[in-house]
């Protein structure tokens, strides 16, 4: 049985290796998540102690809420703006396989960790330049796997998916309680119904958040400095693996149609071994 995609059919039954692909995506996604609750809990600990040095209070005024999320927001804006720029694969070559060097992926995670290190150490003054390239290689990152996973990044919807990668992080992706019934697909659901403009604001809301914390961190320089370069690399290295699991759904998707949603609920449910 087929369903049409677009102008094109897709069968609607999973083969046994695109369900065992799409299981190591759903896990990816809901696995990315604990990472940053891990993170979040050692960023607040980190914060408590700065609290403690005398630091109290910091990040929690109303106005530097405001200017944090201010920051945030033209960051992404102007990473979503940017980073597709000249990553259009040549008309002669499939977009699934533009090679990548093998030096990039090294030296990305070295260029955001210095880059969270001179913030860091440099502290307040260093935030800005800090969070703009930190998010500007980020998002450059999801633009590139999702080359890689074959989205075609001139249309509006591949780099909205783009910007859903950062978004995402925002929502429950996992329904293990009555209080987390939101799940991947129907956040993505949920997202795909904002305006881009709105998406941005959303995203630089949680963003924000995480700012607050970094700020107060940084505030002790040598701290600042180691905590500034671990958690850019952690980061990078979130994004990276959440971007890859989001558009492999997307390409499971444009090759089996809704039959990947369905098959997604069956894995949860534990009703299917991919490995049959």
């Amino acid at each position: 049985m087929t369903t049409r995609t677009g102008a094109e059919l897709a069968p609607l039954v999973l083969d046994a290796p695109a369900i065992a692909e799409l299981q190591r995506a759903l896990e990816q996604v809901e696995s990315g998540r604990g990472v940053l609750v891990r993170l979040a809990d050692l960023m607040g600990g980190a914060v408590g102690q700065a609290a403690r040095l005398g630091l109290r209070g910091i990040g929690m005024a109303p106005g530097l809420q405001a200017k944090l999320k201010g920051i945030a927001e033209t960051a992404v804006s102007r990473a979503f703006d940017v980073a597709i720029v000249g990553m259009r694969a040549p008309d002669d070559m499939p977009v699934a396989h533009v090679p990548t060097p093998p030096w990039r992926g090294p030296a990305v995670q070295a260029a955001v960790t210095v880059s969270g290190a001179v913030g860091g150490f440099a502290g307040l003054v260093g935030l800005v330049p800090d969070i703009g390239f930190t998010t500007l290689t980020i998002m450059r990152e999801i633009a590139r796997i999702a080359r890689e996973e074959g989205e075609d990044l001139s249309t509006p919807e591949a780099r909205r998916a783009c910007l859903e990668v950062f978004a995402l992080r925002a929502f429950p992706v996992a329904a293990t309680d009555e209080e987390s019934e939101l799940g991947y697909f129907s956040a993505r659901a949920l997202l795909r119904g904002r305006p881009v403009v709105m998406l941005i604001s959303e995203v630089a809301s949680h963003y924000g958040l995480g700012l607050s914390r970094k700020l107060a961190l940084q505030m002790m320089p040598v701290a600042g400095a180691l905590c500034g370069a671990s958690l850019n690399a952690a980061f990078l290295s979130h994004y990276r693996a959440l971007a890859r699991a989001h558009f492999t759904i997307r390409r499971l998707e444009r090759e089996h149609g809704p039959e990947v949603r369905r098959t997604a609920e069956t894995l949860r449910a534990g009703l299917v071994n991919p490995a049959f």
